[in-house]
């Protein structure tokens, strides 16, 4: 199992008397693409704000490649590179101009190393131009590259994708995808697009309300809810179909909605062996439709914001 490079365990925050994360505990490991996902007010960019060394927790303690950020900061944040939304830039500045600004800052970085992350980020050819000419998806790219620099062993970006359009989300999604399967990077994003941190994420967790209330990948995440199949009768043999349903061994659950429809889980490769049982049954179906469970009807769950059901129908729910 690679390394852990960001632990985070027992977080707890308060503001104003009033405290809005609790208890929050996660790891990133290298060469892993973690996403941090929740609503607005949910706590991430408190969090972020901890995690970077801006705001101090109340309780807990951070790790950043074995280093605390609470008793060890320089030695900690000196492994972090950070983006927090979009990057800050000269625009009256050349991109290279930019990166050499940030590397006097910095110390210890070589024309060498600068010339490394500007090929890397494929920005050679736009690199001694000012950066106002630059379409938001190459200043995002060039802020990546500055965060870079230093050769950090985790990398934390804040709504990484705001202000793209979907060409730009698509290339930062591989480029990220790139950065932590070619270096090892460990990264961490937090963002609202559930679509693309479903493509772009190895891992996630989910906070709502200042706790996180699911940890894991992305598929054993997707999994707690297997696929669904809508049933509708007629309603003369709604009770009978439910009553077929309920009997099957590879559905796993049936809620009875209105005008007919009955859902369950199931696979739904066996959609045609149950439509069998329903007719021998005598229950008369005129339509079913199956619907694939994606990380937002998840996220929609676990937060308390929707039904993973995915259904607009009110009903009952039962095996």
């Amino acid at each position: 199992m690679a390394d852990v490079v960001l632990s985070v365990a027992g977080l707890v925050k308060a503001i104003g008397g009033k405290r809005i994360i609790h208890d929050i505990t996660f790891e990133v490991r290298a060469g892993e693409v973690f996403g941090f996902l929740g609503p607005n007010g949910a706590g991430k960019t408190t969090t972020i704000r901890m995690l970077v060394g801006l705001a101090a927790p109340d309780g807990g303690d951070i790790l950043i490649g074995g280093e605390s950020l609470r008793n060890q900061f320089s030695r900690a944040i000196s492994q972090v590179g950070c983006i927090v939304e979009n990057p800050e830039l000269y625009k009256f500045m050349t991109g290279r101009e930019n990166l050499e600004l940030f590397a006097r800052m910095s110390g210890n970085i070589t024309t060498e190393r600068i010339d490394e992350v500007v090929e890397f980020v494929d920005l050679t050819e736009a690199i001694d131009e000012k950066v106002k000419t630059y379409s938001l998806g190459m200043r995002q790219r060039l802020g990546i590259a500055q965060a870079l620099l230093h050769k950090p062993k985790l990398l934390i970006l804040d709504e990484p994708t705001n202000g793209l359009d979907p060409a730009g989300i698509r290339e930062l999604r591989q480029f990220i995808r790139k950065l932590a399967e070619e270096e090892g990077l460990a990264v961490f994003i937090s963002s609202h697009l559930l679509s693309e941190i479903e493509m772009m994420c190895d891992r996630v967790a989910i906070i709502s309300k200042g706790r996180v209330i699911s940890v894991g990948s992305v598929k054993s995440l997707m999994e707690q809810f297997a696929d669904q199949v809508d049933f509708q009768f007629t309603e003369r043999s709604v009770d009978q179909g439910v009553q077929v349903l309920r009997q099957i061994p590879y559905v796993t659950e049936v809620w009875t909605l209105t005008e007919g429809h009955v859902k369950c889980k199931m696979d739904v490769e066996r959609i045609g062996e149950l439509n069998q049982s329903l007719v021998a049954a005598g229950a008369e179906v005129i339509g079913i439709a199956s619907k694939t469970v994606t990380l937002e009807d998840l996220f929609l769950t676990l937060t308390g914001g929707g039904d993973a059901h995915g259904s607009e129908h009110a009903g009952t729910h039962s095996k």
